[in-house]
């Protein structure tokens, strides 16, 4: 009787376990669909750039004159249509932009991007960072979510609903010339 009780908690701590690791397991393989995801639409944005290098070669960082350099927590509404209207480069540009930074929140938890030129995307301390110095000829294309991961496995002491810093950051050509 007594060897059956042993062998009964044994197989609990056994399947305690098995538990565990299927829940880490979970954990880990949303976490990597998260970064490809990530990986794959920062990748399409720069091919959306160089589709229209009239207003993507614009290196200006004045608000407004290049529709793709934005931060999607800032976006409006876009009030174009270019079914019904004839469409400017600009206007075309404000369409992509509104439609992928409406793919990143849909596609990602709690996603945000920033898309800007900006030679220092990293603090001091090494962890990515939000704010732009506008500088550079490439496009920084920074992209977060909402990591659930445990604390510890984050790195982080708290979970916010929103990205505290970006999680994925690619550096992007969009073809200017003379480079």
């Amino acid at each position: 009787m007594m060897e059956v009780m042993i062998s009964i908690i044994v197989l609990s701590f056994g399947l305690l376990g098995m538990g565990g690791l299927q829940l880490a397991a979970l954990r880990s393989n949303q976490m990597s669909g998260n970064f490809s995801t990530a990986a794959t639409l920062a990748r399409e944005y720069t091919e959306i750039m160089r589709s229209n290098p009239t207003v993507s070669n614009i290196v200006t960082t004045t608000a407004g004159v290049n529709p793709y350099l934005f931060d999607s927590s800032s976006l409006t509404a876009s009030t174009v249509n270019c079914v019904t209207a004839t469409c400017t480069t600009a206007n075309l540009a404000t369409l992509q932009v509104k439609d992928w930074a409406t793919r990143v929140q849909g596609q990602l938890p709690g996603g945000r991007a920033v898309v800007c030129r900006d030679t220092a995307p990293r603090n001091g301390d090494g962890s990515y960072t939000w704010s732009c110095n506008n500088t550079g000829t490439f496009v920084t294309v920074k992209i977060g979510w909402t990591d659930r991961r445990e604390n510890v496995e984050r790195g982080t002491t708290t979970l916010t609903a929103t990205p505290l810093n970006p999680q994925l950051i690619t550096i992007g050509y969009t073809g200017l010339s003379g480079l």
